[in-house]
């Protein structure tokens, strides 16, 4: 048996990146969820609720973000020249930033449909959702070419400071009086103090945002980098549908408590829906370490053995903190979220294993994105197909939501784990 040492961690890219990764995502987590039962305390049930459903909506929309630095990682780990890699990546963000402002037209639009809908006393917040997409476009190409670049202590830190810098401003505003807007305008804050930070980190490797302008007119995109670039959008969608069904399976059940919960219920449920995500969170960063190491030119068989051991990562841990709340639910909510919603602790081990199987499938989604596998596509919409149907016929209570998405989520993650045990091209749709 290999003895564990500084020497072997250092020899070992997979284990030395997994732990800079993810003690900077520990950090980032802590700040995160340090969030939670500070906020839940400042305001009531019912805001609560609003609160959760708004970023579950800005984390369905930040796919578009997602897929965009998924792609831009594969860029930078694929693509020989530096050159041609700004060109194409600058191209990218131009039309990512041209998505994201048809994003914020549409919110506008239907801002007062959603208030409606979804039980909200203002629209504002969702336009202020649109906002800190287009925002989130120049932050998340930036931190995607660090952490293409494997200097994972630079988008730790950057995740620390926005993370941190939405919890002391959403603290301060909510003092000043507002509640669910506060949410929103301190997320745009803190999101603006860590573009200057990724800014300043990036400027010997990437253009700053009023210098991408010239770059991309001096720099037009040969008939070879048009190719590239026609091929990372057709991978970018592909990564979108899968994100964006994962996503659906792992974060929206805040937004389905809505619909059909009472502003209270849903509320209790939004509580502890956060308190098991953690267990989502804190495996997260094993998926970005997987992006980020798999290589198109390094063969199936290596890839899966980085996967394998990403795995027993994401088991080792996620498996943990789903056991510590299994057995301590009602200790865990008063800790995190406080009285108000120990009367639904008894929801947390399920949920807690929901989120789980969300982990696995997460990282087996990230590890088919990195091989270019599109066909994980047929596994997460067949999820999605299951989720729709059994909240079709049973949506009434807490139960029937969270069943709802535990099952579907075991479906996904059987269908994946079948398609991974197949070996396959990497061009095989």
């Amino acid at each position: 048996m290999k003895k564990i040492s500084i020497e072997y961690i250092k020899s070992h890219d997979l284990v030395r990146h997994n732990l800079i990764f993810f003690f900077g995502s520990l950090f980032i987590a802590i700040f995160n969820y340090l969030y939670y039962p500070i906020v839940g305390r400042m305001v009531s049930v019912s805001d609560f609720g609003q609160i959760q459903a708004i970023i579950s909506i800005f984390m369905q929309l930040g796919i578009l973000l997602t897929a965009f630095g998924y792609v831009v990682t594969n860029i930078i780990n694929n693509e020989k020249s530096r050159d041609s890699s700004k060109i194409v990546i600058l191209n990218l963000e131009r039309l990512t930033l041209m998505i994201a402002g048809v994003v914020l037209v549409l919110l506008c639009l239907s801002g007062y449909f959603l208030r409606s809908s979804l039980q909200f006393t203002s629209a504002l917040p969702f336009i202020l959702v649109g906002l800190l997409v287009i925002l989130n476009v120049p932050s998340a190409s930036r931190t995607y070419i660090l952490q293409g670049l494997k200097r994972l202590k630079e988008v730790s830190l950057s995740g620390i400071l926005f993370a941190s810098g939405k919890l002391i401003l959403s603290v301060m505003l909510i003092k000043a009086g507002f509640s669910v807007v506060a949410v929103m305008v301190a997320y745009i804050l803190a999101q603006m103090l860590t573009l200057l930070y990724l800014q300043r980190k990036t400027k010997n490797d990437f253009p700053g945002i009023r210098e991408s302008i010239k770059f991309i007119q001096l720099n037009p995109p040969t008939a070879s980098q048009k190719i590239v670039i026609k091929k990372e959008l057709i991978y970018g969608g592909a990564i979108i549908v899968l994100l964006f069904s994962v996503t659906l399976l792992y974060s929206f059940d805040v937004v389905v408590a809505r619909l059909f919960l009472s502003p209270e219920n849903a509320g209790a449920y939004s509580g502890i829906s956060a308190i098991a995500r953690i267990v989502y969170f804190v495996t997260a960063s094993v998926a970005g370490v997987l992006i980020a190491t798999v290589k198109l030119n390094e063969g199936y068989e290596k890839s899966r053995k980085i996967l394998i051991k990403s795995f027993g990562i994401v088991t080792l841990i996620g498996g943990l903190v789903a056991l510590f709340f299994a057995v301590l639910p009602d200790l865990s909510v008063k800790i995190l979220l406080g009285s108000n919603y120990v009367h639904v602790a008894y929801l947390l081990p399920i949920t807690s294993l929901m989120m789980l199987i969300c982990s696995f499938n997460n990282l087996l989604v990230c590890f088919q994105i990195a091989r270019r596998k599109y066909r994980a596509i047929f596994a997460t919409l067949l999820g999605l197909v299951v989720l729709i149907m059994l909240l079709a016929f049973r949506h009434n209570g807490f139960y029937d939501i969270i069943t709802g998405y535990l099952i579907s989520n075991i479906v996904t993650f059987a269908v994946l784990f079948v398609q991974i045990l197949k070996k396959g091209t990497t061009n095989d749709l």
